[in-house]
């Protein structure tokens, strides 16, 4: 199985060294590493690109979930590993995920746990994070630990730039809603970097992000009533 690593990247030149980095030192090695720079106005796609194997591609800013999109329709993989900028893999995380889809060919995707971790930088958990977060491992269903096989976004369809930042749960949502096998692996091999600029963190909370999750789970439904 060929695995393609897809990274969207957004003023990310902080923290994507180390993020790359993390790819770079798997046991199982990616067979491509594909970074969409989605219109970054700083230093990170230069040093992307200076990352053995990575391939850079540029677009005018989109936001987060086109540039996944954008990678898949670039990559070459029958897989396709998600990583954000900011994040940072166990060495074993391609080679435990890649094992479940090569042994059961009826599994369509699989995520993990994730450990969350406080930036350096940072001397307190940002308002909204729950220090408890950082002292156990946490579901993690979501595109920052989803290897899913290449074949099931023409069968499911793209991730949704009108969803963000639930674009990952929407996605997730049809691709369950239409039968897709799945396993999640309860032992971390994810870490989320907690930051100042946490997308997902800064959502929480707003009435937006609460219209956006009722949009998800109203669809979610309908789907359902109509297949039985």
């Amino acid at each position: 199985m060929r695995v393609s690593v897809v990274m969207p990247l957004y003023d990310g030149a902080r923290h994507v060294g180390e993020a790359l980095s993390s790819v770079s030192a798997q046991a199982r090695a990616p067979d491509e590493i594909v970074v969409v720079d989605d219109g970054s106005h700083d230093d990170g796609p230069a040093i992307a690109a200076r990352h053995p194997g990575v391939r850079c591609v540029r677009q005018a800013n989109a936001g987060c979930a086109a540039a996944r999109n954008r990678g898949v329709a670039e990559a070459h993989g029958d897989a396709i590993a998600f990583i954000d900028q900011d994040d940072v893999w166990f060495p074993q995380h391609l080679a435990r995920m890649v094992e479940v889809l090569e042994r059961d060919a009826g599994i369509g995707f699989v995520a993990c746990a994730i450990d969350n971790f406080l930036s350096p930088e940072l001397d307190a958990p940002p308002p909204g994070v729950d220090a408890a977060m950082l002292a156990v491992p946490q579901h993690g269903m979501g595109t920052n630990t989803l290897v899913a096989r290449r074949e099931l976004f023409a069968r499911i369809g793209p991730f949704d730039p009108a969803m963000v930042p639930m674009d990952d749960s929407e996605w997730l949502l049809r691709a369950v809603d239409a039968g897709v096998r799945f396993v999640h692996l309860d032992a971390p091999t994810v870490r989320r970097r907690i930051h100042a600029s946490n997308q997902s963190q800064f959502a929480r909370g707003r009435a937006a992000y609460a219209t956006l999750m009722a949009r998800a789970l109203h669809a979610s439904l309908k789907r359902r009533r109509t297949a039985t």
